[in-house]
């Protein structure tokens, strides 16, 4: 669904005679509003996950669980959000712990609520790492991030540093000049925990969901070092793919949240990009990580490739910049596909 320049995915996962709904991040808050009210559509919810702490992903979850708080019983029966409570309380412009402290405090209050009352308590799982599955009755997950030293180390930052908003700019620009064949061998550059905001995305939850009626990768804002060592982990390779119906794009499209070594080990043809072409620290998505799906070595040619936008192209573009050329589509032997509803 739309949620601005952040995430907020709704999942409907069917196994056998078993569904169930699935929540992935909540957007803004400057968006949570209609968020939230999309989310009341649901009913019951069987799994809301919060990727990380990120403004972008966590306002519409929270502004959600504290219009909820007094439900008996309450509207989601397992929560997934790496435990706040030893993070320092601070606020920046883009990541607030001090969200994540309020989020962990009501999920407390509320199971001791229901507890009092004789409900079922919602299950929240506290420490996410790579390597771990949950087996649900309506789906399985396999956890590919962060790595347990990651998730540790970001626990003790809480400031993340702000881009430069012209070089930003002016790379995208430069980006339109270049083939997308050409951008798809760039080197990229390594995450850091000295960097702060690198270090946040880092930490973010990212997992393999499987179930009767879809397989998808949701990768949060997750680097693709931890998915593709995890990859290995679970079994899949170069030679051995994960086969995929939906792949959805790290951070929002970001070039260096992506790579060729990750798309060489995945078997899909259908992208999925949450953005409204970024808030002017970063624009979304990166041309470069359009060249990687479209180029990376293992691609098949022999299908089209389909990307998806929940916004209009005129939407991300007048927030963001221009990211394809005129007959692109038709040469690259892909599609383009924007939302152009109001949800």
């Amino acid at each position: 669904m739309k949620a601005l320049y952040g995430d907020a995915l709704i999942l409907n996962c069917h196994k056998g005679s078993e569904e169930g709904i699935v929540v992935v991040d909540g957007g803004p808050n400057k968006d949570c509003r209609k968020i939230v009210a999309e989310f009341d559509k649901l009913g019951t919810i069987g799994l809301m996950v919060l990727t990380h702490y990120d403004l972008d992903h966590i306002g519409g979850i929270l502004a959600y669980i504290s219009k909820h708080k007094d439900d008996k019983p309450f509207p989601v029966k397992e929560i997934w959000c790496n435990c706040a409570y030893e993070v320092p309380i601070a606020d920046s412009k883009d990541i607030s712990y001090g969200h994540a402290k309020k989020l962990a405090d009501l999920l407390t209050t509320i199971n001791e609520n229901l507890r009092e009352n004789g409900f079922p308590e919602v299950s929240w799982q506290k420490s996410l790492v790579a390597g771990q599955t949950y087996h649900r009755p309506f789906a399985d997950f396999f956890i590919l991030s962060p790595e347990e030293g990651v998730k540790a180390e970001n626990d003790k930052q809480y400031q993340k540093e702000i881009a430069n908003i012209s070089n930003s700019h002016k790379r995208q620009k430069d980006a339109l000049l270049k083939s997308l064949e050409e951008l798809s061998v760039n080197p990229k550059d390594d995450p850091s925990t000295s960097n702060r905001s690198e270090l946040v995305n880092w930490s973010s939850i990212a997992f393999y969901v499987s179930c009767d009626n879809m397989k998808a990768l949701m990768l949060g804002d997750s680097y693709p070092e931890t998915v593709v060592k995890s990859l290995h982990t679970f079994g899949f390779s170069e030679e051995d793919k994960l086969n995929v119906d939906y792949f959805k794009v790290s951070h929002h499209g970001s070039r260096n949240n992506i790579s060729n070594d990750l798309l060489d080990r995945i078997d899909c043809d259908q992208y999925l990009f949450s953005t409204n072409g970024g808030l002017g620290t970063a624009c979304h998505p990166d041309r470069e990580t359009i060249g990687n799906i479209l180029y990376h070595k293992n691609r098949d040619w022999s299908r089209e490739i389909k990307l998806y936008f929940n916004y209009c192209q005129s939407t991300i573009e007048s927030n963001g910049y221009k990211f394809l050329n005129e007959g692109e589509e038709e040469s690259v032997k892909f599609k383009s596909v924007y939302n152009t509803e109001r949800i």
